[in-house]
């Protein structure tokens, strides 16, 4: 049985849990597309659970090794959010029924700083802080040591050179960015605040650090009371955003999550739905971090890497595959496609659905449809990188830091919250400042920059590899075995 849900704004639909909706989904979408995916098979409802990892890695091998990938990317995320239900103890039924309502104007408070605009492009690694042109040292290290793809390290040398173009800062000066979730570890808020931009901030924690800041920053911050809570304000924010907007385009950054009760799929399916419920020329572009802990397609740089790995592996490696613990690779392929086996079953259902269609699928949407799904096409820009494992509040848990400890003995890097942060801001800002290398319409880049830490270029796939350095770091800190009980 899945958790129960809140009944609180936005839902699944009744009577399904986290679990068989997303079987449910991928079964229409098989059904629907039955030449796409005449290979693939779905697992029953009763064994769904215990095997979505590998049942979600094959279906989206199939997926992009399809001519119809984007069409089938669309049809999901549009069954998804039709699906949804909404109950505010006011309204009750279908969420897009709900969402097709209007909403009363909306009042919001504004701050304006009085920094000087400019943010100095920095990534802290390792006791070492990066900026200017040592971007990209870091990012040619990363790569060399197969922790971050050539796409992402080639972005990060192009903005420490358009940096450098500007005085060595990036000024954000008149640009305007909504950012759902704004109080994320890994949300971009601080940075885009140092850099000059105009910010609404949406979540249900109000920016008390920010203002207590205040010396910090440039550019301005929005903020509304009334409408700062995803599941149950949609509609206000949506309003917000509009009058925030004040007629022109916005970068809109989704970040929002919470765990329990289904929460990280309804956040990120509501997210969408907010997005595709505004004019579209309202929207600038679309940004968001992907979990490296998903089905991605791994780059020829890692799947080289993978492979010399595969064949010349350490002894107590190789004495681990003799054995069957380390029996699965690190990718499904089809047709020459490899999709990582990067999925930890520990995360949950709710969250990999989130990840899969309310993430990755509704990327890829975004950058060939736009926000309207059923008008003709108007392509949004979009940055859906990959980041690293992250030593965030989510994974506080003592399987996970169990994990972190024996991870380097498999070549893993687990990274500190304020590099991520820096490295996923400084990829966006990339992908929003380079027209060239990320134009509307193109989905050849999307989910290419990823900072992976190493999980997309070893030989085998993740969970084992999480299950072995679980019980390493269980030996360096047994109190933590103790932490489970």
């Amino acid at each position: 049985m899945g958790k129960k849900q809140s009944a609180d704004g936005v839902s699944l639909p009744a009577g399904q849990t986290g679990s068989t909706f997303f079987r449910n989904i991928m079964s229409d979408a098989a059904t629907a597309f039955p030449e796409e995916f005449r290979n693939f098979v779905l697992p029953s409802e009763s064994s769904f659970k215990k095997n979505f990892g590998e049942t979600v890695v094959q279906f989206e091998s199939f997926r992009v090794a399809s001519r119809k990938r984007s069409e089938i990317a669309r049809y999901m995320v549009q069954r998804t959010h039709e699906q949804l239900t909404f109950d505010d103890g006011h309204f009750q039924g279908l969420f897009q029924d709900f969402m097709a309502q209007g909403s009363d104007p909306i009042k919001f408070e504004t701050t304006t700083f009085s920094g000087k605009a400019g943010f100095i492009p920095a990534v802290p690694f390792r006791g070492i802080t990066y900026t200017g042109p040592s971007l990209n040292y870091l990012g040619q290290k990363l790569l060399s040591e197969s922790k971050m793809t050539n796409r992402a390290a080639r972005a990060l040398a192009w903005l420490a050179n358009y940096a450098s173009a500007q005085d060595g800062k990036i000024d954000l000066t008149g640009k305007k960015f909504v950012i759902l979730g704004a109080s994320a570890e890994l949300a971009p808020t601080k940075i885009l605040l140092a850099a000059g931009a105009s910010v609404l901030w949406i979540d249900i924690k109000a920016p008390d650090g920010i203002l207590a800041e205040a010396h910090k920053y440039a550019g301005s911050l929005s903020y509304c009371a009334d409408a700062n809570n995803i599941l149950l304000q949609p509609h206000k924010i949506r309003a917000s955003i509009e009058a925030f907007a004040e007629g022109e385009a916005v970068h809109i950054g989704m970040f929002a999550y919470a765990a329990g009760a289904s929460q990280e799929w309804r956040l990120a399916a509501t997210m969408n739905a907010i997005l595709m419920s505004l004019p579209p020329a309202c929207v600038a572009s679309v940004s968001m971090l992907i979990s490296p802990t998903s089905a991605a397609v791994i780059q020829p740089e890692d799947v080289s890497s993978a492979h010399t790995l595969k064949n010349n592996p350490p002894f107590w490696q190789a004495l681990l595959k003799g054995v069957g613990q380390l029996k699965q690779s690190v990718s499904f392929d089809v047709n020459g496609i490899p999709v990582a086996r990067a999925i930890v079953p520990l995360q949950g259902v709710s969250y990999q659905a989130a990840q899969y269609i309310s993430k990755i699928l509704a990327a890829e949407v975004f950058a060939t449809q736009g926000v309207d799904l059923k008008g003709p096409p108007r392509p949004v820009r979009v940055s859906s990188n990959v980041a690293g494992i992250t030593k965030t509040r989510s994974l506080n848990h003592p399987v996970f830091q169990a994990a972190f400890l024996g991870a380097p003995t498999f070549g893993v890097e687990i990274f500190e919250v304020p590099t991520t942060q820096a490295l996923g801001t400084l990829l966006i800002l990339h992908d929003l400042l380079n027209s060239k290398e990320n134009p509307e319409g193109d989905i050849s880049a999307l989910f290419t920059k990823q900072v992976h830490g190493g999980i997309y270029s070893r030989a085998f796939a993740l969970d084992p590899m999480i299950r072995i350095a679980t019980l390493m770091g269980m030996v360096k800190r047994p109190n933590l075995l103790l932490k489970m009980f």
